[in-house]
């Protein structure tokens, strides 16, 4: 009597989506190939970008890391991952070192590649969203990658996809984040840091 053994599910693409974030307990030291990884990306960075771009990029990934501090100070997370906004309500701020250093990276993407794809300034506010999302879907699986877990930041609950890199519940905070860049921050950063970068040149 022939036995059958029963076939082995294959994870479909919408598990993949819904996956939950690796926990801490996942962590691993950085694998050969990851070290390749930085220094190719470091390298890119480095010889692809001028200096005022350089400058925009320790301004940006500052202001962000001052951003997120703060939007920690400012919100509480429930159980279910559901974030409320509750001025000073005890949630102590947080950011991290690998959000800086990830940021900085990719603010040329973030921004100038951006710019280069869609020229309307009220199309790249709306769009703004999808631009933080593919940056968390990047860095996140990145970070996955290099140590195991997302050590920048972990989202949860019913709107966390593609192992807690992104949330959807977010969209308007992106848009409002979208809105500021385009029409106060970069208006007067972009020029600050070519007004900078052309003194240090010399």
């Amino acid at each position: 009597m022939a036995i059958t053994r029963p076939k082995k599910s294959k994870p479909s693409a919408w598990s993949f989506i819904r996956a939950p974030a690796p926990p801490k307990s996942n962590a691993h030291p950085i694998p050969p190939l990851g070290y390749i990884l930085i220094a190719l990306v470091f390298i890119q960075w480095f010889h692809a970008t001028s200096l005022a771009v350089k400058l925009q990029c320790l301004i940006g990934a500052g202001l962000f890391s001052c951003t997120e501090y703060t939007f920690y100070t400012m919100t509480v997370e429930s159980p279910d991952g559901t974030v409320s906004v509750k001025p000073f309500a005890g949630r102590p701020g947080h950011t991290t070192v690998h959000q800086y250093i990830m940021n900085v990276f990719y603010i040329p993407i973030l921004i100038h590649g951006y710019h280069a794809l869609i020229g309307s300034t009220a199309l790249r506010i709306l769009l703004f969203p999808l631009n933080i999302w593919l940056l968390e879907m990047i860095q996140g699986y990145t970070l996955i990658y290099l140590i195991g877990y997302n050590a920048a930041w972990t989202y949860r609950g019913y709107d966390a996809f593609f192992h807690g890199t992104i949330k959807l519940w977010y969209v308007h905070h992106w848009l409002m984040m979208g809105a500021a860049l385009e029409l106060v921050i970069l208006p007067y950063t972009l020029p600050l840091t070519e007004t900078i970068a052309s003194y240090l040149t010399f």
